[in-house]
């Protein structure tokens, strides 16, 4: 991150209020001097437990451990990335962002013609097009919902209308509504229904149309991929349904478009459609920052749904989740279920009756197949192989296919085990467990002393929490100052901090890092609870801190020295290992004597 990008987040924080920013969507009340309290978003509570703090510029759940500064409240509430937080916040600010400039401009224009598009497609929304929607049964609050329209049959309809509103073709075209043959423009949607795709932010970023003619081919056509459209990154009807999957802890995914329209209308609120054949990763990671703790797969029923739900599962973020798939009575699509009077009752039964991960893998590697012939055993466990393989340890979905084929196969686990042994020994993968860490090597990791290892993250937390203090612009510089006064050893938390910064990520990224990694709830529990000082003390708090880290290095060194010396006879070793562990003991009473004066 360069320092104008630096200047402009601290810029971005100035003008926008941490308190202003969550009391949009949280009901805060006074709690002490420049702290708020309100009942945390991002789980239920009767009790207020999530607290804003103005001077730090901060908010945290103490129940949930949710939290950070705007930037990363804004990503976990909308579900966005950082990128996308920083941006809306710098437009909603004023404040430029000096490294976005030429791509953010061109982004802006793209997002402006597809909104021109939309309101022209909305405008054309009657006759044929509007009674086959409400054939379809949909009402005109859930056409309004998702914004559906028509794009008229003419060639050149929405290529005069951008011409009359200042666009261009070629801009039009790059934007993903026009086409282009032999130097002619023309629309590239024609006699169809439209459905806007929306990303994380509600924003037009392409469209799918549905052909109304039964000979016009394909039956949806979509917009091609662009800088601000990938099919990969979307899912349809998120922004609709954001609020319901955090709310109800789940999230239906279904294929069609219409299904998703059909099931926010009979209720079924937390639905969303993939825009490929499957689930991605990408779509994956965007229901879980909506905190999606279940995922009901709602797929088709025939060989393509089957495969698409079987990709879906094989996810390795799909392992975050409580996965099920939901087979509807007679293979009927959920926007079936529209037109027939107890729909509601039937998708709801559905989603009851729907198979867990386990039961639905193994009926579809059995299906077909007598579970008494050995051949077809055979054929069972190798469809199930690629799950049952895992390098997981403790991976629940294998335990329980690992017991559901021990009892339908019959089969003994010492058969089983030896058969997947062979399966890992075949594809060049140990077996779970087979190579223990040696002792020696647990303790040169310096995790031979639990003590001591909780107590370092401690004292490591007081000097980030210090570092987070100081302005963006200054951020990189006493992080550095830090690493050359206390050299944190490979593998410890402020070795890996230090990295990131000097990764010049930002504070706000560095931050989202150590989410990911496992200990960013325990750093904003820092952040918030460490006292409030006067900048200008920054260097004297850093030095009282840094001894104290560089106090349990060294105490972690003794351990480690104490170890080797009760394993070793040798003389000489252990003159040398004595005389090391003198020395230890003087660097550790020499830091003392730097925070206790």
């Amino acid at each position: 991150m360069d320092a104008q990008t630096a200047q402009a987040i601290e810029l971005i924080r100035s003008r926008m209020p941490i308190q202003e920013l969550v009391g949009r969507y949280v009901a805060l009340k006074p709690s002490g001097k420049g702290t708020w309290k309100g009942l945390c978003p991002f789980h239920q509570e009767k009790t207020p437990s999530f607290q804003v703090n103005e001077t730090k510029g901060l908010c945290y759940c103490f129940g949930c451990k949710a939290g950070g500064d705007i930037f990363a409240f804004l990503q976990k509430i909308e579900g966005i990335e950082f990128r996308e937080a920083l941006e809306r916040l710098a437009q909603e600010t004023g404040v430029e962002l000096p490294q976005y400039k030429g791509r953010a401009s061109a982004r802006k224009e793209a997002l402006q013609i597809l909104e021109l598009t939309q309101t022209y497609f909305r405008s054309h929304l009657g006759g044929e097009a509007l009674q086959y929607l409400q054939a379809r049964g949909l009402t005109p609050e859930s056409i309004e919902q998702f914004g559906l329209g028509y794009a008229p049959a003419s060639r050149d309809g929405l290529l005069k209308y951008l011409h009359a509103q200042g666009v261009s073709p070629q801009e039009a075209l790059e934007a993903g509504v026009l086409m282009e043959r032999e130097g002619r423009f023309f629309d590239r949607f024609r006699n169809r229904i439209t459905f806007p795709i929306q990303d994380a932010l509600g924003r037009t970023v392409a469209f799918t149309a549905r052909a109304l003619a039964q000979d016009d081919h394909p039956k949806y056509l979509n917009s091609p991929e662009t800088a601000l459209f990938k099919k990969s990154l979307l899912l349809y009807g998120y922004p609709q349904a954001r609020a319901a999957i955090r709310e109800r802890g789940r999230a239906v995914v279904v294929e069609g478009l219409f299904d998703v329209i059909a099931l926010h209308q009979m209720g079924f609120s937390e639905a969303v459609a993939v825009l490929g054949s499957s689930l991605s990763a990408e779509q994956a990671h965007l229901l879980k920052r909506a905190d999606a703790a279940e995922l009901y797969l709602a797929f088709d029923a025939d060989e393509a749904g089957r495969k698409a739900t079987l990709q879906s599962l094989n996810l390795e973020i799909a392992r975050s989740f409580v996965v099920y798939a939901v087979l509807l009575e007679g293979g009927k699509d959920p926007g079936d279920l529209l037109l027939v009077p107890d729909g509601k009752v039937r998708f709801e039964a559905a989603l009851n009756a729907a198979l867990p991960e386990v039961e639905y893998r193994f009926e579809v590697a059995a299906s077909g197949l007598d579970l008494r012939r050995p051949e077809h055993k055979q054929k069972v466990l190798e469809a199930l192989k690629p799950r049952l393989v895992s390098s997981e340890p403790f991976d629940r979905v294998v335990e329980k296919l690992k017991a559901k084929v021990i009892g339908a196969l019959e089969l003994s686990p010492r058969a089983l085990e030896d058969y997947l042994a062979r399966a890992r020994f075949a594809a060049g993968r140990p077996t779970p467990g087979a190579a223990p860490l040696r002792t020696d090597r647990v303790a040169s990791l310096g995790l031979s002393r639990p003590d001591l290892t909780e107590k370092r993250l401690l004292r490591e937390l007081d000097v980030i929490a210090l570092l987070y203090s100081v302005p963006e612009e200054e951020f990189v510089q006493w992080a550095l100052y830090v690493e050359d006064h206390t050299w944190p050893p490979e593998g410890s938390l402020l070795a890996d901090f230090m990295q990131a910064a000097r990764s010049e990520q930002g504070k706000s990224r560095i931050l989202k890092h150590f989410e990911q990694r496992g200990e960013g709830a325990r750093l904003i529990d820092v952040l918030m609870k460490s006292p409030s000082f006067d900048q200008t003390n920054l260097e004297a708090h850093l030095t009282v801190a840094m001894a104290r880290v560089r106090e349990v290095y060294y105490e972690m060194r003794l351990d480690k020295l104490k170890t080797q010396l009760k394993s070793t006879t040798d003389l000489d070793e252990i003159r040398a290992l004595t005389k090391d562990i003198q020395e230890v003991l003087q660097a550790i009473e020499a830091e003392r004597r730097v925070y206790k004066r």
